[in-house]
């Protein structure tokens, strides 16, 4: 394919000159040259490099107190051997467990946990990133520890194999995504001598697998693959810190300089993974989850010479248009779609690029491919015949220099995440590493023109997405996700002779000229300077039905604003038919919406309509001059709104088909979702929302409408870069506009939080998806009041320290699951949570088990803790709490919250502050004794969820109250390791009989006998399971088991608690079985009908307003001033 012949790589030699660190004396190379950066960008930048080549970008803000760093390795799956696909994948993860100088796995994330930090990697087809954030005073301790990852990581042989369950576990997880369904179908039936079309996660199979059918030692691979590629040359470095740059440039070159040099490492890749033979095609393909998928993929030349004058920008926003004359339009008035979008991954890979035009369709669209094809092409041509427009595009590159004139701050470690990956590339000239993404270097029509030649009806291939397929049968299986499709040539119709109907061609026309540009720029201080920002906002006007507030921007200072409201009225969500039909309602009034105002998105201002609670929620975000414009069309359209019967009918549809797929959820969410269910009171479960589904009628609809308006309550709040005068002149407008009675408060629904009675309560719930591989876990402490702010300060540091500790054991050492963690949760207006999650393959009686033995050893843990380790966590808290707000939108999130709770406590973060200084050690063993040691909580109160896959078996509400909870996981871990010739009785019967002085080798072999006495069968070869946890013999048939299996320890868990005396009889007063409930012989109740369940219980009470309201302005001064 023809190559853009200006393309070369950007200048990295010229204005670099040698430097000296100030301390050290170590040398590196820093840039001199001018680095482009917005004027309103407080923080102080630094180009270096290193003597290994190694490129590093230090980037100072003074007032940060949460520091951050990224390093991006030039190397992903491209690199991948073709006899050990995912293998880049498989090296990230290993990383991570240990080095030379840290040979502790868990070291890194514990230092980090310890500082308020986190960490995380990904890996992509032409990179691998690793990156953290910490608090500031240990970011010098957490850069030394992640620079030896690329200097001397250890590879232990036993971490190998453990981590290699984890990769599998990951790619387990997502084997029922669509999203990487389709991009592994995708890459599967691109070029097959492209590593683009090789399997990138990696799994079992195409590592440990294939390694062993190489005979091939898989640590020596990654040694071997790890001295090939990792290389200084390739790796760019941002270090984010409130540090000076000499002090931030002298840890890089103390810590990163021992980074090996070994030349240019970046994998080079000949050809385009959509070649020729690749072209032309039509591909059905099944999907998961029920819905209706068009994309056109184009094939592109290396576009990365193209960055400066962004020519996809220009083509991708008008292809993805949604006003009058736009591809949207006509197939929306058609009913045939309710999305469009484009883009371009022009910067994303080495050697080619691929442009995208994807359709959410309706099913009537899908039907209708071919004319949605047409007038696709029929858009695309009419672009080519108008010419590039130079007014469209001063348009874009307008809304985006004033963007970047006026950038507001953003997460340390997002920030450092995108320049190490984008701004540091190799294509980036060092001058531009900032302000590539932003600002445009000119408008060329001859590139767009050459662009837009490759979207052609000869250069591209056609993707179909449903559940089902009427014209094709789909019998072709795709071999690491299972999809199901069918693929043939595109026909003539499609390609060469592919034309749009005259009618419909006469529809298409390029936008109008964009009315929500900026119509200024300008900013409006506060009248008197400020010594600091004020922590909350002004109650400007309070009636029986509408409350004002606003918050003039005395901090930031750039042209943007954020207005939001909440419309609360008693129709919202009082029952499923009404939650659902106010959800219909605002998808059908943003679709008119996206139609009639694209153009204010593409000058970066947003508008949200969405149902929440008992209110419907509005948000206008973006530059501040047309804000105000922006929220009168939106409240105009939300009052006027009139129901199309055809539009009413797709997204009556597609809301049926959201709830359907909310059962291809994940486990975890689905087990979130239930949760909440228990919780709250009204929740609306998937079967209950089904019902009422069969009860939406258009007429009802439009009923539905004209009650929501007619009697409410609304909050507001105007901030930003506003005078008083304005935000009065808004709230005018919401009242003129909506035209509302009030309503009163106590007949608008609110939600109401369970206070679930003492005791220890579990829920197992059935899973949807029979082709999930994957069980979950979710065990819930209730741990106070979400108001008692000294226990949520507690519950802060102990989540901190428990997440590591959690995550080392069950996801590291013990290899659980793929998604591991403990975290803290609330309820509004009920009570805090800590939050034990596991999600992977294991059986989740075992993994409760594994749960409840960590919780009983943390709080050893917890005595061991040292002061210093203890007043350590709580400085980097505090720390971290200090972080001044970034933006207007940031502010206007924490004045907003305290608002819409009816709490309007605005200064909680001083008080948590006060609470923090004041903690000792010992309060974080008072509170887990209080709440989460089941020995001495005497409000003990504890709710677990459980989802198993369908190959996992789980116990009858019989066997759960008949058998322990110990032998119930060893019975399940048994059956999953395929040893199913006893019953749960036998187990039950060995355990009550067995030794507890034997050793657990003694105790096995007892195991293995009492399997020959029930006649296992044998088998014709030795066989051992992918993680060695047993062994078939061939000699009779005896069944070995490994003393480290799982297996051996559901056999010490239940020996050890065999005769132990039932600990949570007697918790809950209420005697349960009376509504049906099993009790199992620990005194766990067992949940089997949880609204019955919810009815017993009481529920928590409403907000009382922390202070009474009283606004700056009468009413009857603003009835007379009017």
């Amino acid at each position: 394919m023809e190559a853009f012949d200006n393309y070369k790589p950007a200048d990295w030699r010229t204005s670099f000159e040698s430097k000296l660190t100030v301390e050290s004396s170590l040398l590196y190379e820093e840039y001199t040259g001018h680095i482009e950066k917005s004027g309103n960008d407080q923080h102080q930048y630094r180009l270096i490099r290193l003597p290994n080549n190694l490129a590093a970008l230090c980037v100072q803000d003074i007032e940060a107190k949460e520091a951050a760093a990224s390093l991006s390795v030039n190397v992903g799956s491209n690199a991948n051997p073709a006899e050990l696909l995912g293998f880049a994948h498989f090296l990230e993860h290993m990383l991570f467990l240990g080095t030379e100088k840290y040979p502790d796995e868990g070291e890194y994330d514990a230092y980090l946990s310890s500082h308020s930090g986190s960490n995380n990697a990904y890996t992509s087809f032409t990179e691998t990133n690793y990156h953290f954030s910490v608090e500031n005073g240990a970011l010098e301790g957490a850069l030394d520890r992640f620079a030896q990852f690329f200097i001397s990581p250890l590879f232990n042989k036993d971490r190998v194999d453990r981590e290699l369950n984890a990769v599998d576990s990951e790619h387990k997880g997502n084997l029922q995504s669509d999203s990487w369904r389709f991009y592994e179908l995708m890459s599967s039936i691109s070029n097959p001598a492209h590593p683009f079309s090789w399997f990138s996660t990696g799994n079992t199979e195409t590592l440990k697998g294939a390694a062993r059918e190489l005979g091939l030692d898989l640590r020596e691979e990654l040694i071997k693959f790890y001295h090939k590629y990792y290389s200084a040359d390739v790796m760019r470095l941002v270090v984010v810190g409130n540090h000076s740059l000499d002090v931030l440039s002298e840890w890089v070159a103390s810590k990163f300089s021992d980074v090996k040099s070994k030349g240019n490492t970046r994998p080079v890749v000949d050809g385009h993974p959509i070649g020729k033979a690749e072209l032309g095609k039509l591909i059905h393909y099944k999907t998961v989850r029920e819905k209706y998928e068009l994309e056109l993929q184009f094939s592109l030349p290396d576009l990365k010479s193209t960055y400066g004058e962004k020519p996809f920008d220009y083509i991708s926003t008008l292809i993805g248009h949604r006003e009058p004359g736009s591809i949207y339009s006509v197939l929306r008035k058609n009913g045939w779609a309710t999305a469009i979008f484009a883009g371009s991954d022009g910067l994303l890979y080495d050697g080619f690029s691929t442009c995208f035009i994807g359709v959410t369709a309706t099913p009537e669209g899908l039907e209708n491919y071919e004319a949605i094809v047409s007038i696709i092409f029929g858009y695309i041509n009419m672009l080519v015949e108008s010419g590039p427009q130079e007014w469209y595009y001063q348009e874009l590159a307008l809304t985006s220099k004033a963007e970047f004139d006026f950038k507001e701050k953003v997460d340390a470690e997002n920030y450092a995440v995108s320049l190490s990956s984008e701004g540091l590339s190799q294509n980036i000239p060092p001058h531009q590493v900032l302000s590539h993404g932003s600002l445009h270097t000119g408008f060329n029509a001859d590139l767009i023109s050459k662009c837009l030649s490759y979207l052609n009806p000869s250069n591209y291939r056609l993707f179909i997405g449903a559940q089902e397929h009427k014209a094709v049968e789909c019998k072709l299986e795709e071999k690491y996700y299972g999809v199901l499709y069918h693929i043939a040539d595109l026909p003539s119709r499609l390609t060469s002779d592919v034309k749009c109907s005259p009618s419909i061609a006469k529809m298409l026309h390029l936008p109008s000229r964009n009315a929500y540009l900026p119509e200024s720029l300008s900013v409006t201080k506060p009248a008197t300077p400020v010594d600091k920002p004020a922590m909350e906002p002004v109650l400007l006007r309070k009636n029986d039905k509408f409350e004002v507030w606003f918050k003039q921007d005395d901090q930031f200072f750039t042209p943007h604003g954020h207005i939001g409201l909440t419309i609360s009225s008693e129709y919202v969500n009082n029952s499923p038919l009404n939650h659902l039909l106010s959800t219909l309602f605002c998808s059908l009034v943003s679709a008119e919406l996206q139609e009639q105002l694209f153009s204010a998105l593409l000058a970066n201002s947003y508008f949200y309509v969405a149902p929440g609670g008992g209110s419907i929620n509005v948000d206008v975000t973006g530059f501040s001059s047309g804000l105000p414009t922006l929220l009168k069309t939106v409240l105009q359209k939300l009052k006027t709104f009139k129901v199309d019967a055809q539009q009413f009918s797709i997204y009556r549809d597609k809301i049926e088909r959201m709830i359907q797929s909310q059962r291809q959820n994940n486990p975890l969410s689905l087990l979130g979702r239930q949760l909440g269910a228990v919780n709250v009171v009204p929740a609306f479960d998937l079967e209950m929302l089904e019902e009422a589904l069969n009860n939406m009628t258009l007429d009802g609809l439009q009923k539905h409408t004209e009650l929501l308006f007619s009697k409410a309550y609304v909050k507001m709040l105007v901030s930003g870069n506003y005078n008083q005068s304005v935000a009065l002149e808004a709230s005018n407008q919401v009242l003129d506009i909506l035209q509302f009675q009030p309503a009163s408060r106590s007949s608008i629904n609110v939600r109401r939080i369970l206070d679930i009675e003492p005791g220890y309560y579990t829920q197992i719930v059935p899973i949807s998806d029979q082709k999930c591989l994957n069980s979950a876990v979710v065990c819930t402490f209730y741990c106070g009041s979400v108001y008692d702010t000294r226990d949520a300060v507690i519950l802060h540091i102990l989540k901190n320290m428990v997440h590591t500790a959690f995550f080392a054991q069950l996801r590291t050492s013990e290899q659980l699951g793929y998604r591991v963690g403990a975290g803290s949760d609330f309820t509004k207006n009920g009570k805090r949570m800590l939050k034990f999650i596991v999600e992977g393959e294991s059986n989740p009686a075992y993994v409760t088990q594994r749960i409840n033995q960590f919780i009983c050893q943390y709080r050893q843990k917890l005595q061991e803790l040292t002061v210093e380790e203890f007043e350590l966590s709580v400085q980097s808290l505090i720390s971290v709490k200090q972080e001044k707000l970034k933006s207007i939108d940031e502010e206007f999130s924490q004045l907003w919250g305290p608002i819409t709770s009816d709490k309007y406590k605005f200064d909680k973060g001083n008080e948590n502050m006060e609470h923090l200084k004041q903690l000792s050690k010992d309060d974080l063993l008072v509170f887990w004794d209080k709440y989460v040691n089941e020995d001495t909580a005497h409000g003990y109160t504890r709710l677990d969820m459980q989802m198993s896959s369908a190959k996992i078996w789980e116990p009858t509400a019989e066997e759960f109250e008949m058998y322990p909870g110990t032998v119930i996981a060893l019975y399940g871990s048994l059956r999953s390791e395929g040893h199913t010739g006893l019953s749960i009785a036998d187990v039950q019967s060995f355990v009550s009989s067995a030794d507890a002085s034997s050793s657990i080798e003694s105790l096995l072999a007892e195991l293995s006998k009492l399997f020959v006495t029930k006649q296992v069968p044998s088998v014709p070869s030795k066989v051992t399971d992918v993680t060695n946890t047993a062994v078939v013999d061939v000699e009779g048939p005896r069944v070995i088991f490994e003393s480290s299996s799982k297996i051996a320890t559901a056999l010490q868990m239940a020996i050890s608690s065999a005769n132990k005396a039932p600990k949570f009889v007697t918790l809950s007063k209420t005697n349960f079985a009376n509504i049906d409930m099993k009790q199992s012989p620990e005194g766990i109740w067992l949940i089997n009908d949880y609204k019955r369940f919810q009815q017993t219980q009481a529920l928590h009470g409403i907000s009382v307003p922390s202070r009474k309201l009283v606004p700056l302005i009468a009413e009857s001064a603003l009835v007379d001033n009017n």
